[in-house]
């Protein structure tokens, strides 16, 4: 494991130790990190750290698509819906953790009003605590009248860099210059370097190297632009047939695209 996934461990690591114990309400934990960055990988190695350091069975790992409301999250926390009547389970005096991945699939999903159900849940001394991964903040964490708007804490996977990668990978000069090449075309997150070593190991040949990484990043863009509306399709595809910078105007005609909504789906876009 990278060394920035280490110290990112090591922090998530801290933040629970000062909130293990019952008697005050714990500080829910959200990891921040963009498709790819390794958040899968962390919450995965987390709780497996947790368990081996005598959580045990205090530890829950979820997975955040299969929830569409607060009370399925909290029927999977709990085993049964909760009314907030009567007390929450514990576990001694060592507090359980809740590890939901993809939790923006349920921000996605759920408006403000729901989400507050889940926040009331956690907001007990008696609760469990979240600790959470979502790509981005969004809405969900950065609307002031957002249920989660204030009160939890965030940690940033770190982008990868070239001194991080030489520090880690000790890898040959000739082996570097092609890491260093194949990664200027993908984002710099853990999931472009797995697949730069692997196109790396697989082959001698430094001149197949841009082939192979097209092959092999195919099928992830191709989800991904599927994923698009019609319109951020369209635009796509203009830009990528220009054989010169398109200005808003011959943009905007390509696309047949109505005045004014041109904007939004670029602004869209450069979200995403």
């Amino acid at each position: 494991m990278l060394n920035i996934s280490e110290q990112t461990l090591s922090h998530m690591m801290l933040h629970i130790e000062a909130e293990k114990s019952v008697g005050h309400i714990p500080q829910p934990l959200f990891l921040i990190g963009s498709f790819g960055s390794g958040k899968t990988t962390l919450l995965i190695e987390l709780a497996r750290r947790l368990r081996e350091n005598g959580w045990g069975e205090s530890v829950q790992l979820l997975d955040g698509k299969e929830f569409f409301s607060s009370n399925d999250i909290i029927k999977a926390i709990e085993g049964t819906d909760y009314d907030g009547t009567r007390p929450l389970k514990g576990n001694g005096d060592r507090r359980r953790i809740v590890i939901i991945d993809d939790l923006d699939f349920f921000f996605n999903r759920s408006p403000f009003d729901d989400q507050y159900l889940l926040r009331n849940y956690l907001y007990q001394p008696e609760a469990p605590m979240l600790i959470a991964a979502v790509p981005k903040i969004s809405e969900a964490l950065a609307d002031y009248k957002a249920p989660f708007f204030e009160g939890v804490r965030t940690i940033y996977i770190p982008a990868i860099t070239q001194d991080s990668l030489s520090e880690t990978l000790n890898l040959p000069e000739e082996k570097a210059k092609r890491l260093s090449a194949l990664l200027a075309y993908q984002p710099p997150v853990i999931r472009s370097v797995k697949i730069a070593c692997d196109i790396i190991d697989r082959s001698d040949w430094p001149d197949n190297d841009l082939k192979e990484l097209a092959t092999l990043s195919a099928p992830i863009y191709r989800a991904r632009f599927e994923s698009f509306p019609a319109y951020s399709q369209k635009i796509l595809i203009s830009l990528s047939k220009s054989a010169s910078p398109l200005n808003l105007s011959q943009l905007r005609e390509l696309i047949s695209a109505p005045a004014g909504s041109l904007s939004p789906y670029l602004q869209q876009l450069v979200q995403d």
